[in-house]
C-alpha cells in the first residue's frame, strides 16, 4: 500500500516554482530579477496582433560594493522554444543606479525561459552568465488544465485600477466545456471579489464566450476592473462547473512563480512546463501515471522509481 499512498501524496502536492526575486551571479556581478510584465506600448513601441513587449525588471550590482561604476551589459532573452531575442538601447529604461527595465519585442504568446547577461563590454564584468525564470503555474485534473502566465498589464484611471491577466485553458474531458467571463473571479488581499469583464469588441480585451471541444485549448486575457488602487490581486478563481473550481495564488508580492494552487474538487495539481503544449502533455501524462498506479495491484517497485 505504501506505493499507492505515495502516489496519492504526489497527486495532491501544490503546484509551486521558484518565485521572485530571482538571483544569480558570475562572482563579479550580481543579477536580481524582480519580475516581468508585458507592456504593448513600452518605450513607444506600437504593438501588433502578433507581437508585444516583454519587460524584465532587473538590477546589476558588483560583488565589490565599493565599486559603483556603471555596468556595461547586453541582454538576450530565451523563450520556452529556445528562440532568442536581443534588446536595443532604446528599450532599456533606467529606474535608479543599477536597476532598470529591459524590454524585448516578442510574440504575444512568449514564455520567458532565461535571461543571458553578456558583460564582454565591461572590462571588470567577468564572464557571461544566465538567470532562469520561473515556470508558469499549472493546475490540472481529468476535466480541465489551466495555466497562469502572469499579468499582461495594469493601469489606474479615475482612481480605479484595471488588471489584465494571461491564462490558457484546456478541456481534458469528453464533453464540451462552456467558458465565459462569468467563470472567473479575482480576490484582493482583503478578500474582496471582482468579476471578470465580458469581452469588449472595441478594445479587443477580455475573454469571449465560447464552447471548448474535448482536448481543445484556448489562451486568452482576463480583464478585471474597478479595483481600488490599493488592491493587490492575490487569488484567481476559475469555476468550471456548479460544484468544482480551481484557485490559483497570484500574489505579486509573494512572486508569481512561488504561488500555490489547489483544485477544490479534490483532483490533481501539477507543475507546468515552459511551453503550453508541453505543459498540457506533461500534466496528462502524470495524471494517467498516478491513475495507473492506484488501479494496479500492489507490488514492489522494479528498477528506477519514475515518480
Amino acid at each position: 500500500m505504501k506505493w499507492k499512498a505515495l502516489a496519492l501524496i504526489l497527486l495532491f502536492l501544490p503546484a509551486s516554482a521558484l518565485g521572485f526575486p530571482l538571483q544569480s551571479s558570475n562572482g563579479v556581478v550580481n543579477c536580481t530579477i524582480f519580475g516581468t510584465f508585458k507592456d504593448p506600448g513600452f518605450a513607444g513601441y506600437t504593438s501588433s496582433d502578433s507581437n508585444s513587449v516583454l519587460v524584465v525588471d532587473a538590477s546589476l550590482t558588483r560583488t565589490n560594493q565599493s565599486d559603483t561604476s556603471p555596468i556595461e551589459a547586453a541582454y538576450t532573452l530565451t523563450d520556452g522554444n529556445d528562440r532568442t531575442y536581443k534588446t536595443r538601447s532604446e528599450n532599456i529604461k533606467g529606474l535608479q543606479n543599477g536597476r532598470q527595465l529591459i524590454g524585448f519585442v516578442v510574440p504575444r504568446e512568449t514564455i520567458a525561459k532565461s535571461l543571458t547577461i553578456d558583460l564582454s563590454q565591461d572590462s571588470a564584468g567577468g564572464d557571461q552568465f544566465m538567470q532562469s525564470f520561473s515556470d508558469p503555474i499549472n493546475l490540472s485534473n481529468e476535466n480541465v488544465t489551466i495555466l497562469y502566465y502572469g499579468v499582461l498589464r495594469s493601469s489606474i484611471a479615475s482612481q480605479k485600477k484595471m488588471v489584465e491577466l494571461d491564462v490558457a485553458i484546456t478541456n481534458n474531458g469528453t464533453e464540451r466545456l462552456h467558458i465565459d467571463a462569468g467563470n472567473f473571479t479575482l480576490k484582493d488581499q482583503w478578500g474582496w471579489v471582482y468579476q471578470s469583464k465580458e469581452y469588449d469588441s472595441s478594445t479587443r480585451k477580455g475573454i469571449q464566450s465560447m464552447v471548448l471541444e474535448p482536448n481543445a485549448t484556448i489562451r486568452s486575457a482576463l480583464v478585471f476592473a474597478s479595483l481600488s488602487p490599493q488592491s493587490r490581486p492575490v487569488e484567481l478563481v476559475y469555476r468550471y462547473s456548479d460544484i468544482a473550481s480551481m484557485n490559483l495564488g497570484i500574489d505579486t508580492e509573494a512572486g508569481l512563480g512561488s504561488s500555490q494552487g489547489k483544485c477544490l474538487d479534490g483532483k490533481s495539481v501539477e507543475e507546468a512546463d515552459t511551453s503550453l503544449a508541453g505543459s498540457i502533455k506533461a500534466s496528462k501524462a502524470r495524471l494517467a501515471k498516478v491513475k495507473k498506479l492506484n488501479s494496479s495491484e500492489e507490488q514492489a517497485p522494479q528498477g528506477r522509481d519514475e515518480l
